[in-house]
């Protein structure tokens, strides 16, 4: 006779109702949203509408919430939820204010890099590619910010330079550290060799861009490339037991 006691306990489905919560809240704050514009409290530019988009957006926190809860560290489950969140709540500000796109485009370009820099995080690299791809990504998404708003030229600063091409030389910075640190934990010859020659692609590309060289370079520095990656290919090889 089985004991129901030993049964194993099933896992109950996530209940709807903190995103039906959600929804609730959201039309509540859009109604007091409508009656303070039509009241004359707010101004015509602010689109009240745009708090829809917040219940997606709530949605990715809960989902960020329930995986932290189920794992109990921040896992990549639980960052790309949190990456997810930050673009609609970037998307919501947006809308909601009524900000000139012309002007404010590069947020969409910030939202986006930091969502991708948070997936980089964890693993055994700690700091993986995803993180310098990202980071690069905030760093152009603020920099033209900087230049619409008025707050910060980077041009002027970086004058005779091309101050955008930092964002392609970041990713290739994060590619050499990262495979020094997989050279130095003895990781496979393939994944080192690849993060050397996407680091010196990269970085090529990176510095013609900054110093406004002729793009034509890019055809026998890519052989180069090449060329050292078959050599390192030959010396780590040798090196491997």
């Amino acid at each position: 006779m089985e004991n129901p006691t030993l049964e194993p306990q099933k896992s109950k489905p996530h209940s709807p109702s903190r995103n039906n919560a959600w929804f609730g809240l959201i039309l509540i704050l859009a109604g007091l949203i409508i009656f303070a514009q039509q009241a004359g409290w707010l101004g015509p530019t602010f689109n009240w509408w745009a708090l829809f988009i917040l219940i997606p957006a709530f949605g990715s926190l809960t989902g960020a919430f329930y995986a932290f809860q189920a794992s109990g560290k921040v896992n990549a489950a639980v960052r790309s939820s949190l990456g997810s969140a930050l673009i609609l709540f970037t998307l919501t500000f947006i809308f909601l204010l009524g900000l000139d796109w012309s002007v404010y485009w590069p947020l969409m370009v910030i939202a986006p890099g930091v969502s991708v820099l948070l997936n980089g995080f964890g693993g055994r690299e700690l700091l993986n590619m995803a993180f310098w791809i990202g980071a690069g990504a905030v760093y152009l998404g603020v920099g033209f910010l900087g230049i619409n708003t008025g707050w910060m030229d980077l041009q002027q600063r970086f004058e005779p330079y091309n101050w955008w091409a930092i964002a392609i030389l970041i990713p290739a910075f994060g590619a050499f550290v990262s495979a020094l640190l997989g050279l130095l934990r003895r990781e496979k010859a393939g994944n080192i060799i690849g993060l050397v020659i996407f680091g010196l692609l990269m970085a090529a590309t990176g510095l013609i861009a900054l110093f406004s060289a002729n793009w034509s370079l890019i055809g026998p520095v890519l052989l180069i490339v090449v060329g050292v990656g078959i050599l390192l290919g030959i010396l780590i090889g040798k090196n491997e037991p």
